[in-house]
């Protein structure tokens, strides 16, 4: 059976911009995923909460950016753009610099002698000198543990959603206050729905629209940063490794409490004096009445506590990266891998404990810090990853390089 050097698990902003890399260093490898599916599936009309300088996939290419592949097709280049248009650059991206990916799903994923056997979907057996895990958020939504055992008629969460029209004329509570639970209301909202938003804290929040032209002074005082304006964001576009050298429970807090829940500028006129808002709520119960879910909430001010029966909950939580939820990944590997708090441990070089295994994207956020929470992460960690993975392979026999002849054009 043949063995190809690097197998990639995973074809979102991450996964493709890794291939791309390897493709321009003559590295064979295969790529398994639906290109851009997590970002397909959102509803029409949402938009990204990044900026889009801060939104491009990296290859080894200038001129490739997501701002340029807006303006050559006359659209907003900065904000608010759609995800619509994300995952189009993301697959233009794909086709031009990872023509094979290969659209199946791995279903397996074991270790076979000191590399990897990976089985897909259609059953085909791939081995891998070295594997790159870069899946996206799907797998990993967080959600009120009250919710747990009913079923997805009564609650949901805001990931995959592609459209709210079934719920119009319907009482929808939306909990938490983040950007995808506001988009989740405002939608709601316009497509003739009646969210409530349950809030943990005082209230909602929103960010101020950035001035087109701003001052000197005021480019020193907030420096513009993929993670948007402010030193500290600065400091970790620039430095994307210093976080790694934090003590780990520092780092860990840095990585999931920092840039909070807070809305875009343009959300603000679509929920404030639209969509109510209950703040300071504590989802004490759940449950299913007569086809409708009733929460058993208590303002955490006052102590009141109250029932209220809804049609459905759509949960705007978050995601959490706990590794045990990559069930593809055999449990004796799954077990043998070093962690930090629910994330694999990784190295300065995101290999994890099992050598020549590799993670990327949200799950390095443990190790590295915030940044790697959002598609910007990508600019430092693909290149990085596939230099460690060359400088790997150089020494074994490879495969012919199809993918790399194809995006070169020979």
């Amino acid at each position: 059976m043949a063995e190809i050097e690097v197998a990639i698990i995973g074809a979102g902003p991450y996964g493709i911009s890794v291939a791309a890399w390897l493709n321009a260093k003559g590295i064979a490898n295969r790529i398994f995923g639906e290109p851009m599916k997590s970002w397909k599936v959102m509803p029409k009309g949402m938009y990204l909460k990044s900026l889009g300088f801060a939104t491009s996939l990296s290859v080894p290419q200038p001129g490739m950016d997501f701002p340029a592949w807006l303006k050559q097709r006359g659209m907003e280049s900065f904000e608010p753009i759609t995800y619509a248009s994300f995952a189009e650059y993301g697959e233009w991206i794909q086709q031009k610099f990872v023509p094979g990916v290969e659209k199946v799903d791995v279903s397996k994923l074991e270790r076979n002698g000191a590399g990897f056997k990976l089985t897909l979907e259609n059953g085909e057996i791939v081995n891998a000198r070295q594997v790159v895990v870069a899946v996206g958020l799907g797998p990993f939504q967080r959600m009120p543990k009250e919710f747990e055992g009913l079923p997805r008629s009564l609650v949901s969460h805001t990931f995959g959603w592609d459209d709210y029209a079934p719920f119009a004329g319907k009482e929808v509570a939306v909990v938490g206050v983040g950007q995808s639970a506001l988009e989740a209301a405002a939608k709601l909202h316009e497509q003739g729905a009646k969210p409530t938003i349950l809030a943990r804290g005082p209230g909602i929040f929103f960010h101020t629209r950035m001035a087109a032209k701003r001052s000197i002074i005021e480019k020193l005082r907030n420096p513009l940063s993929v993670l948007g304006p402010g030193r500290k964001n600065w400091v970790f576009e620039k430095l994307p490794w210093a976080l790694y050298y934090l003590p780990d429970d520092r780092r860990v807090k840095l990585a999931m409490k920092y840039l909070g829940p807070v809305g875009s500028w343009w959300l603000q006129p679509r929920v404030e004096g639209k969509v109510p808002v209950v703040p300071n709520q504590e989802i004490l119960s759940a449950k299913d009445v007569e086809g409708k879910i009733e929460l058993k909430l208590r303002d955490k001010v006052s102590g009141k506590e109250t029932e209220r029966k809804f049609d459905h909950v759509i949960s705007g939580t978050g995601f959490v990266h706990e590794l045990d939820k990559l069930t593809f990944i055999e449990p004796g590997l799954r077990a043998s891998l070093t962690r930090v708090k629910t994330a694999p441990k990784l190295t300065t070089d995101f290999e994890s404990s099992v050598p020549r295994l590799y993670f990327v994207g949200p799950f390095s956020a443990y190790s590295f810090g915030p940044l790697f929470r959002f598609v910007c992460g990508v600019y430092y960690a693909a290149p990085h990853v596939a230099k460690r993975l060359a400088a790997v392979a150089k020494h074994q026999p490879a495969a012919a390089p199809a993918q790399a002849a194809a995006a070169s054009g020979h």
